[in-house]
């Protein structure tokens, strides 16, 4: 059987993602699982705030900024340098770490655009309401943040755009496997019963998700996340 055109297009990067994911889109609503259409909506408008995201599109960054160690007559005064987190548990140094794209593909490829053009830092601003904290995991009572950012490379969201695109086409494969061809972006289900059809479907939320334990479908809500912000700070 020769291979689809959307899987060769896609192999090929003869097509974008937006395309991609709106023919995927049509094969997906013929499997009736909400869920995965919810997936491919979400990437094309983008994620809500309520909505837990994909494991690609967290990113964990590096904390940097200006803050001064020692007393008011002695101290030294760092800029634009590293922020230790010192013994600061796991689950709050991701909260802090870790920034999240909640944007649609389109805005995404736009705010890639607009770091190449502009060289801005890409990344979110820190809260304040942090820097006690993080000086109090320090040890350090004479630790004094009076600023902080978290900062990620340019790379991170090309590197969205492949996961997306990497896992899409192993859906599509997987769709062609047991339906043939999908040039008509038309599943031939005459074969399939209603079980097996949700196991193929339960199979491509696997692979989309990474068999993550928490899905967009499990309706849950992210606790306490940083609001993420990009910082356009020339070079």
């Amino acid at each position: 059987m020769a291979c689809s055109k959307i899987i060769k297009d896609l192999a090929n990067s003869t097509i974008d993602t937006t395309t991609a994911l709106k023919r995927a889109k049509v094969l997906f609503s013929k499997l009736n699982n909400n869920e995965l259409i919810d997936w491919v909506n979400h990437e094309l408008t983008g994620y809500p705030n309520d909505v837990v995201l994909p494991d690609y599109r967290i990113e964990c960054g590096n904390i940097v900024g200006t803050y001064m160690v020692g007393t008011v007559r002695s101290h030294l005064k760092y800029t634009e340098a590293s922020i230790p987190l010192g013994k600061m548990p796991e689950d709050l140094k991701q909260q802090i770490l870790n920034i999240e794209f909640r944007e649609g593909v389109t805005a995404l490829k736009q705010l890639a655009e607009e770091h190449k053009n502009t060289k801005s830092s890409l990344g979110k601003m820190l809260p304040a309401d942090f820097f006690p904290v993080i000086s109090k995991y320090n040890s350090n009572p004479y630790m004094v943040i009076a600023s902080a950012k978290v900062i990620i490379g340019a790379h991170c969201i090309d590197n969205i755009f492949s996961v997306i695109e990497n896992r899409l086409l192993d859906v599509l494969i997987l769709l062609e496997k047991e339906f043939g061809n999908l040039d008509d972006l038309d599943l031939n289900a005459s074969t399939k019963t209603t079980d097996d059809i949700e196991k193929i479907a339960n199979r491509i939320i696997v692979i989309v998700y990474n068999d993550q334990s928490v899905r967009i479908g499990d309706n849950n809500k992210i606790k306490n996340s940083l609001l993420g912000a990009i910082i356009n700070e020339k070079e």
